[in-house]
């Protein structure tokens, strides 16, 4: 039951998520102290104990905890290192509950996968329901319950569950039409997930399944026929990244004809013909405002310096959208926008490849623009990729400062701060995460704390191969790749939702012993 309201909860509440995994520890507690049936009497506590010294991965848990509890000797923000403490807690007895009971199995293990699946199916339907009926609603809100990122994970640990065969319907059937309807059912989830990944714009987590099929692929099967698809499927996406590249910046007549000064009604032009590239053209070149202010009073009646739904003004939208279809940024280039063109930019679309049906592309174009803005204005703010490798940058700093011991538990947020405002970054003041959790770990604990806990977790895979594959089913290898790769890119353990989906599914590992299964 336990287990079922935390899989549940992790997608849905923070507050039942840390109600259920409270209880789980509780309940342990009070499960220790019960008797064995048919035993002499004794408690679970020495059963337990041998358990925790034959876990190598639950030592590495233990380890890392006790390394941000010796960090807060030499943290002076005690305060905000207490709050690291307390939002890790879980790390700690979530792991150490699952690893010291026996895993879920049979009917149990099909019911608890199932409510999970079908929470996730479920929040996965409420976005898009919210992404339909919400105007302007920001791809990042459309999960209402949990951040996008976080919810991506679970969408690919669903898919790893599906595939893998643990299937979300309960039920011993095996007949061949119950197979086959499972089956079914299965790929139509495993699809709807890959699609919802796609509106979402979790391409993180598009690439996180590329890169775990191939792991999965490369350790259990080193079949050539699916290595050889992966390899076609990369490839294509290959193609199509260095294709849209290759027209984001083929320069179009406008942008490489001889620059007139006026324009047809004899008002200057502004150009910048060194600037910010967009759609093969630059950006600033044929600007009259003059014009574009009063062609667009006439066309629209959206105030010209309205902010719309983007964050960015009509005027900022409006220049970038006819940069994008080659017009002059003047009176003649906004009377040849469409209705429909004109409502667009008047709900923030800047550049018509964002409203179109090519995730790949719109993504291309996007990375491509903020690496243009970084390069000639240094801004990052509103531009995720640009924004974490800012954030690396400053953690990493810290990290060079501090390099032994890093500076404690309670003090990276406030050393990064510190950097950003050194080097006069946007993002000071803002107590913006490193948004990479191997970087933070580094800052708090230095390289001596650092080596300490990737020895730790390294250890539990020192083992021959066929070990190996005996502790890790391909479910458990793709899980665990994803949240290892999940840390390069975000502070996955800093939250609660990160830090459950981090370890939540060691509930599912293969059954090796014979102590008690955890409640369901």
């Amino acid at each position: 039951m336990l287990l079922t309201l935390l899989g549940g909860s992790m997608v849905t509440s923070v507050f039942m998520a840390n109600f259920a995994w409270v209880m789980l520890g509780v309940n342990w507690l009070l499960e220790g102290w019960s008797r064995r049936e048919g035993g002499p009497g004794q408690s679970l506590w020495r059963e337990r104990w041998q358990m925790a010294k034959e876990s190598r991965l639950l030592q590495a848990f233990v380890a890392l905890y006790l390394l941000l509890i010796v960090g807060m000797l030499w943290t002076a923000d005690l305060r905000h290192g207490m709050e690291v403490l307390q939002v890790k807690l879980p790390l700690l007895v979530v792991p150490l509950v699952l690893l010291t009971s026996r895993p879920v199995t049979g009917r149990a293990r099909r019911l608890v996968i199932g409510a999970y699946i079908g929470t996730v199916l479920v929040v996965s339907l409420i976005g898009v329901v919210r992404l339909l009926t919400i105007p302007d609603l920001p791809y990042r809100d459309a999960v209402p319950y949990i951040s996008h990122i976080r919810f991506a994970l679970n969408c690919c640990v669903v898919v790893y569950l599906l595939v893998a065969g643990e299937w979300w319907i309960g039920g011993d059937g095996r007949g061949l039409k119950w197979r086959t309807l499972r089956r079914i059912l299965s790929a139509l989830v495993v699809l709807w997930m890959l699609c919802f990944l796609v509106l979402l714009r979790s391409y993180t987590g598009l690439a996180i399944l590329m890169v775990v099929a191939l792991v999965v692929m490369l350790f259990y099967y080193r079949r050539w026929l699916p290595i050889m698809l992966w390899c076609l499927v990369v490839g294509s996406v290959t193609f199509l990244v260095c294709r849209d590249v290759k027209d984001y910046y083929r320069m179009i007549p406008l942008a490489t004809a001889p620059l007139p000064q006026y324009t047809a009604a004899g008002n200057p032009y502004l150009h910048v013909n060194d600037g910010i590239i967009e759609n093969g053209n630059y950006v600033y070149n044929y600007i009259c405002d003059q014009e574009m202010r009063a062609e667009w009073s006439r066309r629209s009646a959206v105030p010209f310096d309205t902010l719309t739904a983007s964050g960015h003004s009509v005027h900022a939208n409006l220049i970038r959208y006819l940069n994008a279809i080659g017009a002059t940024k003047d009176s003649v280039g906004v009377a040849m926008l469409t209705p429909a063109q004109i409502a667009a930019v008047e709900r923030g679309v800047a550049n018509p490849v964002y409203e179109s049906h090519d995730p790949l592309r719109k993504m291309v174009y996007t990375l491509l623009l903020e690496r243009e803005f970084y390069v000639h204005t240094q801004a990052v703010r509103g531009f995720t990729m640009l924004q974490r490798l800012e954030l690396w940058k400053a953690t990493w700093d810290v990290t060079v400062h501090h390099p032994w011991f890093g500076v404690g538990t309670g003090d990276v947020l406030g050393a990064m701060d510190r950097r950003l405002a050194a080097s006069g970054s946007e993002l000071a003041g803002k107590g913006m995460h490193s948004h990479n959790q191997y970087l933070a770990l580094l800052a708090a604990l230095g390289v001596v704390g650092m080596a300490l806990v990737v020895v730790l977790f390294v250890r539990p895979l020192c083992r021959r191969r066929g070990a190996l594959k005996a502790a890790f089913t391909p479910f458990m290898l793709a899980w665990l790749v994803t949240v290892v790769i999940s840390m390069l890119t975000e502070d996955t353990l800093d939250t609660l939702m990160g830090i459950l989906v981090s370890t939540y599914f060691l509930a599912f590992r293969p059954c090796t012993n014979t102590t008690r299964s955890t409640t369901e």
